[in-house]
């Protein structure tokens, strides 16, 4: 009898067990093969994150893991591997946009019937965009939907002086999205997070800005961490299920 409910328990034990990620790759027009680390979910939708980091960031991936259990499939994206491009965050800016166009129609094609939510932070919110961008203006003879995004203290800017307008990437001009952004309050973009907010407004977009108290940029992999960011970082997946709850909630398909 006790071996039996030893049996059940270990059981239990591995069903509870979040699903491993298996690899999902796509070959593009151009030759170049975006790689992802898929974590999947049979229901809601495919959340597309763009990382440099090949998905093996620890607070990525255990965000993945909890958002797959609880809100959606979770693909970890890496966008410098494809080009060979090293990791520094001036590489973002150098993903060719017609390959960004070419992926997401391809993560389109692979998952029809599922809604795409787009995550990525810092300056890699510059391809997100682009990619967005590229998608809708081949597709502007049918009625082009916003595209759902959730941004992290999103860098969109090529340069920034004191008391000027940033000067931002054209696709904060032309991609027409659904956007959650979670500004941390301790970082430079949170004293330019109204005027983002009208910049995209002003292209067609629906802005929804939360601002993360107690924290600054990258505050989820930073090696210098405080008590209040690491606890941050541990319940990311958390925070942007909530997010994303609430996006879905504002914007049904």
């Amino acid at each position: 009898m006790v071996r039996f409910i030893i049996v059940l328990s270990l059981l239990a034990w591995l069903i509870s067990l979040p699903a491993r990620a298996d690899e999902v790759a796509l070959r593009l027009p151009s030759g170049a093969e975006v790689v992802s680390q898929r974590y999947p979910a049979a229901h809601g939708p495919v959340l597309l994150w763009l990382t440099d980091q090949s998905g093996q960031e620890a607070a990525e991936q255990r965000a993945a893991v909890r958002l797959a259990e609880s809100r959606g499939e979770v693909w970890l994206t890496d966008l410098y591997a494809p080009w060979f491009l090293p990791q520094l965050s001036s590489s973002a800016a150098r993903v060719p946009e017609t390959d960004l166009g070419d992926w997401l129609e391809a993560v389109r094609r692979r998952v029809p019937d599922r809604r795409l939510v787009l995550v990525a932070a810092g300056h890699l919110a510059d391809p997100a965009l682009r990619a967005v961008s590229v998608w809708q203006s081949r597709h502007r003879s049918a009625a082009v939907p916003r595209f759902d995004v959730v941004l992290l203290f999103p860098l969109l800017y090529r340069t920034v002086e004191a008391g000027s307008e940033p000067d931002y990437i054209d696709a904060v001009d032309s991609a027409r999205l659904n956007v959650a952004i979670l500004q941390p309050r301790s970082a430079a973009g949170y004293w330019w997070r109204e005027r983002l907010a009208r910049r995209m407004e002003a292209a067609g977009s629906r802005v929804r800005m939360t601002v993360l108290e107690g924290l600054r940029d990258g505050f989820y992999q930073r090696g210098d961490t405080t008590d209040v960011e690491q606890a941050a970082g541990a319940r990311l997946g958390e925070t942007i299920r909530t997010t994303l709850d609430t996006l879905i909630e504002e914007t049904p398909p």
